[in-house]
């Protein structure tokens, strides 16, 4: 695939192709502000904005403004083009990046915020609020908020989690050296995240959990905007052979996933063993770490990024998440459901998506729990069905991308007629 690499720095106010895109009848204007170009769909930030995107693409003319240290491949520009009238992006050097960090460490900062933030990109966005005037200013997460918090426009944050109580529970499970860092972070995120409320007219996060954990002045001001699923995509497959007894499926370079990979070889496999000593499990997703890496064997399979994921949900009987770090809403679980694959996973993921225990989603939250739950689904191809069918409804009835961008259209100050 071609990169966009034609894009040099400073020329990032200039939209990257010309405006195709006129609308005979003028829409509210709405400038979109991420931390990552929004597609391909590899992490839950970028899924959950591009479909917010696409679904507000509808009623509001989108400007997107991305900031990125990656490469913005052609095609990947294209799908994101075709629900906005403008994009601009914003290139970090990794140099830049480092330096930013000191700063931020420097001034008393949370790194998260440091990473993202860079004050001459803050210039350039700034002038194109200025350009483009926006009715309304929708950021996308606390990495964002720094860019426009002083910005005298009505503007929308969109927490999606709390950061600061994936960076406690992370501490907790980090090697030594490293938990004095992240309980620092953790601090400086919680203070941050209240810092920032009042900067903002309007408030969205995944779940009701997320929104509890949040030490801000008024938490019941923050709407709950779960992530939906295209249920007409992610759907069953029953022409996909049934290879893998098991499948755990996310991105690999993320540490509660990274843990939850290393929990089903190293905590559940050894006592899967002893009854099925052919079983086959399937780790996939994008950007593994070494350590997921060496979990291949002659039982587990590591792929890495998968082109199209569903083939990799369709191939298990099981998908099983054993997730005790991180927040917000695991758009995976929801995925595997809507393919009729049963889900046993941690009571902590299900707090943020509300399905019913032994019906729509198995609960497990230790390791004996969660090999008794996973035999008795291999032993029982009736109950895999019957699971399967049950999450497959709950997803349908109860997330769509459509009925949770009524929530956003609010904060906008504009819901369709529809």
């Amino acid at each position: 695939m071609k990169v966009m690499n034609d894009i040099k720095e400073g020329e990032n106010m200039q939209p990257i192709i010309g405006d195709k895109n006129e609308q005979k009848v003028a829409k509210p204007k709405l400038l979109i502000l991420t931390s990552r170009f929004p597609y391909p769909l590899e992490k839950g930030d970028k899924l959950r904005i591009f479909h917010q995107m696409k679904a507000l693409s509808k009623d509001f003319e989108i400007i997107l403004c991305s900031i990125t240290d990656a490469p913005i491949f052609i095609h990947d520009y294209l799908v994101v083009k075709v629900y906005c009238s403008r994009i601009y992006t914003y290139h970090r050097s990794n140099i830049r990046i480092v330096k930013n960090l000191v700063r931020a460490f420097l001034n008393g900062l949370p790194l998260q915020i440091g990473y993202f933030f860079d004050k001459s990109i803050q210039e350039e966005i700034h002038a194109v609020v200025k350009k483009e005037k926006p009715d309304h200013i929708f950021c996308q997460l606390i990495r964002t908020a720094e860019y426009v918090r002083d910005l005298d426009v009505p503007k929308t944050l969109d927490y999606m989690d709390t950061f600061s109580i994936g960076a406690k529970r992370w501490a907790k499970h980090a090697k030594a050296i490293l938990q004095p860092i992240l309980r620092r972070e953790a601090n400086k995120l919680a203070a941050y995240e209240n810092a920032v409320f009042n900067d903002f007219d309007f408030h969205t996060i995944i779940s009701a959990q997320d929104r509890d954990f949040l030490q801000t002045p008024d938490n019941k001001r923050i709407k709950v905007v779960p992530n939906g699923v295209d249920t007409s995509f992610f759907k069953p497959m029953p022409e996909i052979e049934k290879i893998h007894d098991i499948a755990f499926i996310g991105n690999m370079g993320y540490v509660p996933n990274v843990e939850g990979a290393r929990y089903l070889v190293q905590e559940l496999l050894p006592k899967l063993i002893k009854k099925y000593p052919n079983i086959k499990i399937l780790i996939a997703g994008a950007r593994p770490t070494a350590l997921v890496q060496s979990f291949s064997s002659k039982n587990v399979t590591v792929t890495g990024w998968v082109e199209d994921i569903r083939i990799a949900y369709a191939s298990a009987n099981i998908f099983v998440a054993p997730l005790f770090l991180g927040s917000g809403q695991q758009n995976k679980i929801l995925e595997a459901m809507s393919m009729e694959v049963p889900c046993i996973t941690t009571n902590l993921v299900n707090n943020a998506i509300g399905a019913k225990d032994d019906s729509a989603i198995i609960l497990a939250d230790d390791a004996n729990a969660f090999v008794k739950k996973i035999e008795s689904l291999l032993d029982n191809p009736t109950e895999i069905q019957r699971i399967g069918i049950a999450g497959k409804e709950f997803v349908k009835d109860n997330y769509s991308w459509e009925h949770y961008v009524k929530p956003l259209e609010e904060c906008f100050g504009f819901v369709s007629g529809d």
